[in-house]
């Protein structure tokens, strides 16, 4: 059975197609509901372009949650945080991570 997940955007364009990083909530029922975790995954805009893929479901600045929703395959678990500074902006942060891991 497919997982349910939820990520944050400022918009909807923002969220990187194919591989990135993200921090993810899963939104499956169980004792791991709510859980968040930071993870490497590819991203599709349909299940067809990622078979077996978890629905990714986005949510803006707003809160309001996008209409359809994504497609997530996680390829790896990292630390449960970015390196960065108190009241530093997570994107920023997650940002520089990513640049990181493209070298």
């Amino acid at each position: 059975m497919a997982r349910e997940w939820q990520t944050f955007v400022r918009k909807y364009e923002d969220l990187k197609i194919g591989k990135t990083q993200l921090f993810i909530k899963d939104l499956t029922p169980g004792p791991e509901k709510y859980n968040t975790k930071h993870v490497r995954a590819e991203i599709a805009r349909s299940r067809d372009e990622l078979p077996g893929a978890d629905v990714l479901w986005l949510r803006g600045e707003s809160g309001l949650r996008a209409e359809q929703p994504y497609y997530v395959r996680i390829i790896e678990e990292l630390p449960p945080y970015v390196p960065g500074h108190a009241y530093e902006d997570v994107f920023a942060a997650l940002e520089r991570a990513q640049k990181e891991w493209n070298r």
